[in-house]
């Protein structure tokens, strides 16, 4: 099995990777840092740096500047990175904030944090100099300008705009690959709308179609404008399905594959490979992650309903070779590493312990010319 870590290919046996996780060996000269939000009423970003090993060097913590709300907030995306992974934004959904940092080989500083105009914000997204955040306190979105000169947030006049109902327990908001459009999923009321953008980044239109599954909750962009959705499907039993879908140049969507069936119970967040070959689910009742395949049309056919297990795993992160998931889980309050297989099954390289409790959101960078020594 050729497993690649970073930039650097590492061959290793099947037989020797399973009996000995430990020695699995990251690139030489690169290292990754783990972000993860705790969501306290005191709100901070933590931070874990690894050695080339994969094992935890130095773990800090970032205030925000604003609070969370301590609870669950039944999203995905509470942190995003700028494309060139330099500046990281993190949402404070008891303080109605966005906080952003920049990225200092690890570290991170502080530059703005800015009340907004929605209630309880529970996911952000980030494209080029544009910034939007979805509420689940008063079901809305709120955009704004960054510049990347005094790494300030702006409120971005005529942003705010309703969801259309009431109630809609918005899980995610995520701009398409273009950055002309955003893609909201609304797990209460079994909706997913967009928001198409004109040229200053404001919504113009809004399309809103019913989810091929219940409870459409996390989710991420594919090529060609194909987005994949996990379904909860109202945690009913074995019940939890995956769906694909094709983003249109005019906002619109529609259904590629639909509500194709895990074989667990409730699948809350999804990740996709960078090649956009493969999707993975957390089913966090079942504590178990499921794998996809992901062919050229989009469609979805299930690989394995339990890649891997986890204690009760919430958000998910991908390395940016594809060769890593990173799973959030909140059962034993640890983050787990795992290697991926051509196969779709997932293998245990290790585990960071003690992560907070109320922990959301997890992001990954590698570390460039670093000297762990």
């Amino acid at each position: 099995m050729n497993i690649k870590f970073g930039s650097m290919a590492l061959a290793l046996s099947l037989g020797a990777f399973m009996s000995s996780p430990s020695h699995a060996h990251y690139n030489d000269s690169d290292g990754e840092t783990l972000y993860t939000l705790s969501n306290a009423a005191n709100n901070s970003v933590y931070a874990y740096r690894l050695d080339t090993w994969g094992n935890v060097l130095s773990s800090k913590q970032f205030s925000t500047g604003g609070k969370g709300t301590g609870v669950g907030l039944g999203n995905q995306g509470a942190l995003a990175l700028s494309e060139d992974q330099r500046y990281l934004f993190a949402v404070n959904a008891g303080s109605n904030e966005v906080s952003v940092f920049k990225v200092n080989n690890g570290s991170l500083v502080l530059l703005d944090h800015i009340v907004e105009r929605g209630v309880t914000p529970v996911s952000v997204a980030v494209n080029d100099d544009l910034v939007y955040v979805v509420n689940s306190g008063d079901d809305s979105i709120f955009g704004y300008k960054f510049d990347r000169r005094s790494g300030k947030l702006r409120s971005l006049n005529n942003s705010y705009k309703q969801l259309g109902a009431t109630g809609t327990g918005a899980a995610q908001i995520s701009f398409d690959k273009d950055g002309d459009t955003l893609v909201v999923t609304e797990k209460a009321i079994d909706k997913i709308t967009s928001f198409e953008l004109n040229w200053n980044g404001i919504p113009v239109n809004s399309f809103t179609i019913n989810s091929s599954g219940k409870t459409p909750f996390g989710f991420a962009f594919g090529r060609g404008g194909k987005f994949f959705v996990s379904e909860a499907q109202g945690g009913a039993a074995n019940g939890a399905t995956a769906s694909s879908y094709q983003l249109k140049r005019d906002g619109q969507m529609e259904l590629i594959s639909g509500a194709v069936a895990v074989g667990q119970t409730a699948a809350c967040w999804l990740a996709t490979t960078p090649n956009g070959r493969m999707a993975f689910t957390t089913d966090t009742p079942a504590s178990s992650i499921s794998s996809f395949a992901i062919d050229r049309t989009g469609k979805l056919s299930l690989l394995n309903t339990q890649a891997a297990v986890a204690s009760k795993p919430t958000d998910l992160a991908m390395s940016n070779d594809g060769s890593l998931l990173y799973s959030l889980n909140t059962g034993d309050h640890t983050i787990s590493i795992f290697g991926i297989e051509r196969n779709g099954n997932l293998e245990n390289i290790t585990t960071i312990n003690s992560i907070p409790a109320g922990a959301t959101g997890l992001i990954v960078i590698q570390d460039r010319d670093y000297d762990y020594r």
